[in-house]
């Protein structure tokens, strides 16, 4: 390719700016199309900024008028029709819509919400009334609902005495974690409750007790008794009670939890928990660590019930008492406390938290609402209405669901009054979302807008998968509208499509037709051929490789008789009519360039004989001169690129009229 022209592409990719053409001055006409000033300079102004030697106006607009050409013969050509073509531009609008589908407003006031909560840890009281199945419908939550009004209004008038408090079994705190416990919580931070209960704990005022809260698990009710500046992260040592196998059944559960305790309650001193801890490093050879398990903060991989007894502990060899893990019982002991640091320290550790975690759902809803506020999207509610009736008595989940959505044509979405989405594109999307849970949960990580809060009741389901499903159709709308709406990137993708028709008509008339146009590297050797020389001489011939004796007698006669190459192998297909016998390969070879030769002609050492074709010869004759093109064939493919290049320039000159205005053109900078 023209290297000048190389260099306008790359600049063009670059361009962003728009020209103000209705107050632009005309600085060339290709075939009464114009180029503008602010256009031309704006692409001389960045090319130089690049270059190592820096053009003159008037060469760059040469190059450029080269290039307008080339891009109006590409369209001539069709090439901006071709499936590659928009393939290609449509890979690359995906990449630089990026930015405008990104709300990164919305992330920092998330993020910032969340640091707020952060810095303060909340002391409450809880209560779960749980659900008695994993999918719940509509009606049965009601019962649930009304037993946790009875129970909050029990907690209003006498507090959250034990008498009021629902035992559940050990094994059932060790499998629903710490929001099954009923009673005093203690100190809790943010990522250790679910979104739900979190929001009341950090909205509920002081003493007072908070309204029924419903989640997967079932309704909780909380009560607010204290609040105070966080802890940051925490040093931490602590000695483990171990579970002999994961999950434990209960009673071993109840076996460990007692000898736990057993020993909690020994402890009087510093000296008697390093007693405690020596032993549990002589019992699992811990070594000079000790019981020392490190740091634990917001990042940390680790049970809510755990990180909760840490925070819990105020000074510097304070000892919880033992906590519950899937893999234990904990004895922690505090070494000392962190601060929190400052949120400009903390912003990018804690977007990453809020996306691995379930306040994705929460954040996703923000973005939806700042969404839809920009724009104007309607909602079907009747048709909607329809499929929610439906999710009362059947969970989206089943595959049954859209089975039985009817009158799937009607319109569900209406976007900017300009793109209708039917029933049916909801369906499927429900399809799909069912397949990935069959294969496998993680694949929904995959999904442009992850939704990661659990749920278990069906028309929550299916709000979150509508949620989801607007999203994505409202997301795609707008990058596919970006060309409308945004007209920096309209220039941008004009700018990469002249790029690419440029390479591509290049490319079809002249560096592939270069190297495929037999006939023309055969015309343009036999013009020239006086100026191909060969720097030494070479064999040129035929390696020829059999299944056996009779085989490559029969080919070497093949290629002694024929004159052609495409003969011979016409012949040879004939010898490998029912099975490979005979492989052929031509050439031209110095000596040294090919083995087979090296030791027919030149007596070179044998070469190791093919397994399946252990019988091979030669058949040609040594040259000192070429004598067509395929002997020089590199040097010939140059010389017609040349050619072609020439043709192509004078073809497109004679096409378009040029017309230039030079005092436009020689006032630019």
């Amino acid at each position: 390719m023209n290297k000048r022209l190389y260099f306008i592409l790359i600049s063009l990719l670059y361009l962003v700016s728009l020209h103000a053409q209705d107050a632009d001055q005309i600085a060339f006409t290709i075939n009464g199309k114009p180029v503008y000033k602010s256009e031309l300079q704006k692409a001389y102004k960045k090319s130089n900024e690049n270059a190592d030697i820096k053009l003159t106006i008037e060469d760059f607009t040469q190059s450029y008028i080269e290039l307008k050409m080339n891009v109006e013969e590409a369209r001539a050509q069709l090439l901006d029709t071709t499936t590659r073509h928009k393939d290609e531009l449509e890979a690359y609008r995906s990449i630089i819509a990026k930015p405008y589908l990104t709300d990164t407003i919305s992330e920092r006031m998330y993020t910032q919400k969340m640091y707020n909560r952060l810095i303060e840890n909340v002391e409450i009281n809880h209560f779960l009334i749980p659900f008695d199945k994993e999918l719940i419908l509509p009606s049965d939550t009601a019962a649930v609902f009304n037993k946790a009004l009875e129970i909050r209004e029990k907690i209003t008038k006498e507090g959250f005495k034990e008498n009021l408090l629902e035992k559940r079994s050990n094994i059932a705190n060790h499998y629903l974690g710490m929001e099954s416990k009923n009673g005093y919580i203690g100190w809790v931070a943010p990522f250790i409750l679910s979104p739900k209960v979190e929001d009341a704990v950090y909205s509920t005022p002081l003493n007072e007790i908070s309204m029924p809260i419903r989640t997967a698990n079932g309704y909780h009710i909380i009560q607010v008794l204290d609040r105070r500046k966080a802890i940051g992260s925490a040093e931490i040592e602590q000695v483990m009670f171990r579970f002999s196998r994961i999950p434990a059944p209960e009673s071993h559960i109840d076996s460990v939890k007692a000898i736990a305790h057993k020993e909690y309650n020994r402890i009087n001193s510093t000296e008697d928990f390093q007693t405690l801890c020596d032993a549990f490093s002589e019992a699992y050879k811990t070594g000079d660590k000790g019981c020392y398990f490190g740091i634990v903060g917001l990042d940390s991989n680790l049970s809510p019930e755990f990180l909760t007894a840490a925070f819990n502990l105020e000074n510097p060899g304070d000892i919880s008492q033992p906590v519950i893990s899937d893999y234990g019982f904990h004895i922690i002991r505090l070494l000392r406390k962190i601060p929190v640091p400052s949120y400009e320290v903390m912003r990018g550790q804690l977007l990453q938290k809020i996306k691995s975690s379930n306040r994705t759902y929460d954040l996703n809803k923000e973005k939806r609402a700042r969404l839809y506020e920009k724009m104007q999207i309607k909602i079907n509610q009747d048709e909607f209405s329809k499929i929610n009736k439906i999710a009362e008595t059947l969970s989206p989940r089943d595959s049954l669901f859209t089975t039985t959505i009817k009158d799937d044509n009607n319109t569900l979405i209406v976007i900017e009054g300009k793109r209708d989405v039917p029933v049916r594109e909801f369906a499927r999307y429900i399809d799909y979302r069912q397949n990935l849970l069959k294969k496998n949960k993680d694949d929904i990580e995959m999904m442009s807008v992850t939704e990661t809060l659990p749920h278990n009741l069906s028309t929550d389901i299916l709000q979150e998968y509508f949620n989801n499903f607007l999203s994505i159709v409202t997301l795609d709308y707008i990058e596919d509208s970006l060309e409308d709406t945004q007209p920096e990137v309209k220039q941008i993708m004009d700018e990469f499509s002249d790029g690419l028709l440029l390479y591509a008509v290049k490319d079809k008339n002249i560096w592939s037709r270069s190297k495929t146009d037999e006939e023309g590297l055969d015309r343009c050797f036999k013009a020239n051929k006086k100026k191909y020389k060969l720097d030494n001489p070479k064999y040129k011939g035929i390696i020829i490789f059999a299944k056996d004796e009779k085989s490559l007698a029969d080919a070497e006669k093949i290629a002694t008789k024929e004159k052609t190459i495409e003969k011979i192998l016409d012949k040879i297909k004939r010898l490998n009519k029912d099975s490979i016998v005979v492989k052929i390969g031509p050439g031209v070879w110095e000596k040294g360039e090919n083995q087979y030769i090296d030791y027919k002609i030149y007596g070179g050492k044998k070469p190791k004989a093919l397994p399946d074709l252990p019988f091979f010869s030669v058949v040609g004759k040594e040259i000192k001169t070429p004598e067509d093109y395929r002997d020089v064939r590199t040097a010939v493919e140059a010389d017609y690129q040349q050619e072609l290049e020439k043709e192509w320039d004078t073809y497109l000159s004679n096409k378009y009229k040029v017309s230039m205005n030079k005092s436009v053109i020689e006032s630019i900078k």
